[in-house]
């Protein structure tokens, strides 16, 4: 069941990276980049959770899931920042 719910929240993550790289492309705010970016690292990032927990459980991934976890809020944050000046 639970990876199941991994593979889901992968695909949810991906719907809205697609859904505001298409917005983004129709009207170009910078905003709409920025949180297209970061939904893309929380995409990957959810697919690093499947392969560390699932696949393969041996190897501890937890570094480079939180790494990236964090670059996609810095990204957000940035992206708030710079829509705002």
């Amino acid at each position: 069941m639970g990876q199941m719910v991994y593979i889901l929240c992968a695909l949810t993550s991906l719907g809205c990276t697609l859904l505001l790289i298409g917005r983004y492309r129709k009207t170009q705010v910078e905003l709409l980049f920025w949180s297209a970016a970061a939904f893309l690292m929380f995409t990957v990032t959810n697919i690093l959770l499947f392969i560390d927990l699932v696949m393969v459980p041996g190897v501890d991934l937890v570094i480079w899931r939180n790494s990236l976890t964090l670059a996609g809020v810095l990204v957000l944050l940035y992206g708030l920042i710079e829509s705002n000046t």
